[in-house]
């Protein structure tokens, strides 16, 4: 049914885009995990798709990269890690309509 539908059908026009933001959600969910584990992580999105598909190999497997994240630990000299953080007022970064 997804087959004849999102990959053959009349979706088939916009599936890497759904695709894409599919790959968003686990982006976020790994980000998540990772910061409750107490690892730092960092999206990637100025990347070289390309590059990143020839090195992991991923076109003969039908894969494409859409964003990478660089995951690891930080420092014990990373002078800017207890920094105090700035923090806007909500009336400056909502607006309610």
């Amino acid at each position: 049914m997804i087959v004849s539908d999102v990959v053959l059908g009349p979706r088939s026009f916009s599936v890497n885009e759904w695709a894409a933001r599919q790959a968003y959600i686990a982006l976020g969910n790994f980000m998540t995990s990772a910061a409750v584990i107490g690892v730092d992580t960092c999206p990637l999105e100025g990347i070289d798709p390309a590059g990143y598909d020839k090195v992991l190999g991923l076109q003969p497997e039908g894969f494409a990269t859409v964003v990478a994240c660089a995951a690891g630990y930080r420092s014990p000299e990373d002078k800017y890690a207890n920094l105090a953080k700035v923090r806007y007022p909500k009336s400056e970064m909502v607006r309610v309509l």
